[in-house]
């Protein structure tokens, strides 16, 4: 019988002479533990936030399962005296990885907790795709000062991502996981600086610094920018020059894979850094898992083959598939490697040229197009091994504009599936955080039924799905509606002597009964009250007023309304989660003029500002000869936000003429101001 002792003595005898170079291996084990009870959520490390999304996929008895127990500290010590180091522990794949020696890995071998040993796969880092900044054209929502999406406006405006954000959504109660090669600058560079991170880890080194390290500068210069430019791409908010998809999420930062630069490509870490990074993401309660990454070319051998994109036989796709069973939206890259040859027709398309994690069931694999919607030659297409179609949407991933995470002000511009990636993650945040009652099943349902399908006459975009351009272009604002009414993520709340004026932004496909949203407020430990939500004249947009409560009393309270088929809706779906006391509310950190929406317009606009100051304010139309035409509002503002509307008229009621005209913002410390287009 295998004993410890024996095993310890064989190892003495086997340092001694042992001469090979310490590799990476996993250490399957028999088992984990039998005492711990699966009721012990906190002994688990599994967070309230994870518990509860897990609520709205698994029946309340399968919250926390047998994947959740973590190898016992008995099994990790034994490990250690064998003279091996722990890189992760993985509770899903009841496995360790550990660097070793050959000889020391046939020393585990004989443990008796040992079921298997098998090789870290070592990755062939492909090159990755970038353009200079300076060679895409783009063009700017405004021309001076205020929210200015800048360079990043197409690849937002493409996704209908901007029609949301005019809504007032913006991601707020979503927590996105970033796994990359880590994040540069990102408390300093100036479109990352304010994102709201709530934890950060380098799962290479096991440390906590997502940031390139001085040891790796030699080997992989580059180590931590790609990571730096997705997280902008989804999070980023820098007025004039970027702002992210769903600026308004909060991020787990997971620093999983080395740089394709200088020599990094000789790392083998990453199919057991990226198997640790999404199972700590999980536990935390991310939302949504966005990886730029995957894993098909190896150092051999042994590697994967296009066989094995099954989306069950990587590491990397079974725990993906894993954590979408758990109720996490994983969002993954389809990879580089589709390249067309002769004139780039259809027929020479290579098929099959996915990546894994991509390959897994139940998540969303994203492929990449040019602004227009074209595939891009690099875009990686399905099927899968087993005959699924992958991808399932596409979004721009040609010329995307990002942050240069090299210092704390520069933008560069990229291209690649792992640029499209977390613009459709940042999607999907907005689906979510318009609908946080919804599933990731549901999430990802919608985003796949409400795409914008391309049909140019080549055979690739003869029928949808298919496995070039999946179900489509992601169309945000598309999908949100398709679920139900969506309203603003917090309510434009200002303050007068003696009542607070609530106003919100609701659409809806079906239509709304007339006099059926109500606001229901209740202050602490209160019955509900209600009122009537009337419109203002402002598409889409809703008021009322309550009365003004002592400062120290937290007033919290949901709206409700009624679409054309009777069916009432409830936002947010659970109570007493939107707080309307003005002390409550995130105060805006600067003076904002937002762009209005719709843009350009016909009939009605919508303009929105905010104010971080009680002062006095004016809202001003002119027209390009810099004449005044109207104004739209002068007055006393406390801190937060309003929104008016103009409808292509002067002061006398008289309709204008088709053109550009400007709104300008006179704030007390200086000027904002948007470009409007107004069609007759």
């Amino acid at each position: 019988m295998r004993t410890l002792n024996t095993a310890l003595l064989l190892l003495a005898l086997v340092l001694e002479t042992a001469t090979a170079q310490r590799q990476h291996f996993w250490i399957v084990v028999t088992h984990k533990t039998g005492t711990a009870s699966l009721q012990k959520s906190q002994m688990f490390g599994i967070s309230e936030r994870a518990l509860n999304r897990r609520a709205k996929s698994l029946p309340p008895d399968r919250l926390i399962d047998e994947l959740d127990v973590p190898i016992s500290e008995s099994i990790l010590s034994q490990l250690k005296q064998t003279g091996v180091k722990i890189r992760t522990v993985s509770r899903w794949l009841n496995a360790v990885s550990v660097e070793a020696t050959p000889e020391q890995i046939q020393v585990i071998y004989t443990l008796p907790f040992v079921a298997r040993t098998e090789p870290v796969l070592r990755m062939v880092h492909p090159e990755p795709l970038t353009a200079p900044v300076e060679a895409p054209v783009y063009s700017k929502s405004t021309d001076v000062m205020g929210i200015d999406y800048g360079p990043s406006e197409t690849q937002l405006t493409n996704m209908n991502v901007v029609e949301l954000h005019a809504l007032g959504v913006n991601g707020a109660g979503v927590l996105i996981g970033m796994l990359d090669d880590g994040f540069n600058n990102f408390r300093t560079h100036r479109a990352l600086k304010n994102i709201r991170i709530i934890a950060d880890s380098d799962f290479i080194h096991n440390i906590n610094d997502v940031s390139i390290q001085p040891w790796e500068i030699a080997s992989s210069p580059g180590q931590g920018n790609h990571g730096s430019g997705t997280l902008s791409a989804v999070g980023g908010f820098d007025s004039g020059h970027l702002i992210g998809a769903a600026f308004g999420a909060s991020f787990i930062l997971a620093k999983t894979e080395m740089d394709s630069s200088g020599s990094a490509a000789d790392f083998n870490s990453e199919e057991d850094t990226y198997v640790a990074g999404i199972e700590w993401a999980e536990r935390l309660g991310a939302d949504i898992t966005s990886s730029s990454l995957g894993y098909k070319q190896f150092l051999s051998p042994p590697t994967y083959t296009t066989s094995d994109m099954n989306g069950k036989t990587t590491k990397v796709a079974r725990v993906a598939l894993i954590a979408s069973r758990k109720g996490v939206l994983v969002v993954t890259a389809m990879g580089n490697d589709g390249f067309v040859s002769g004139n780039g027709t259809s027929s020479q398309r290579a098929l099959s040229t996915l990546i894994s994690p991509a390959d897994a069931d139940s998540i969303i694999s994203v492929g990449a197009a040019s602004s227009d919607g074209e595939l891009a030659s690099f875009s990686g297409c399905g099927p899968t091994a087993d005959g699924r179609i992958k991808p399932e949407v596409i979004a721009q991933g040609r010329g995307i504009y990002w942050a240069d995470g090299t210092g704390t002000t520069g933008y560069t511009t990229a291209s690649g599936t792992s640029c499209a990636t977390p613009l459709v993650a940042g999607a999907a945040a907005l689906i979510l955080s318009a609908h946080p009652e919804l599933t990731n099943m549901q999430v990802r349902d919608a985003l796949m039924r409400t795409t914008t399908q391309r049909v140019d006459g080549t055979p690739e975009t003869a029928v949808y799905p298919n496995n070039f351009y999946g179900y489509g272009f992601v169309n945000a604002y598309a999908a949100a509606v398709s679920v139900g009414p969506v309203f603003s993520n917090l309510p434009s709340v200002t303050v007068s002597d003696t009542q607070l004026t609530v106003s919100t932004f609701v659409v809806s496909n079906s239509g709304i009964l007339p006099d059926s949203i109500f606001l229901y407020y209740r202050t602490d430990n209160m019955e509900y009250d209600r009122v009537h939500l009337l419109p203002t004249g402002t598409p889409n947009e809703y008021q009322s007023v309550i009365p003004l409560f002592p400062s120290d009393t937290s007033v919290v309270g949901y709206f409700v309304l009624s679409d054309s088929t009777g069916k009432k809706y409830k936002y947010p779906s659970r109570d007493s989660m939107q707080y309307l006391q003005r002390r409550n509310f995130t105060v805006p950190q600067t003076y904002t003029l937002l762009q209005n929406y719709p843009n350009p317009f016909n009939t009605s606009t919508t303009i929105l500002f905010s104010t971080p100051e009680t002062g006095m304010f004016e809202v001003t139309i002119f027209n390009l000869l810099g004449q005044h035409v109207k104004t739209l509002f002068h007055g006393s503002m406390q801190p937060g936000s309003r929104t008016l509307s103009w409808n292509g008229t002067d002061e006398g009621g008289r309709t204008l003429a088709t053109g550009i005209y400007f709104a300008l913002l006179k704030a007390p410390h200086g000027t904002r101001s948007i470009k409007l287009l107004y069609l007759k």
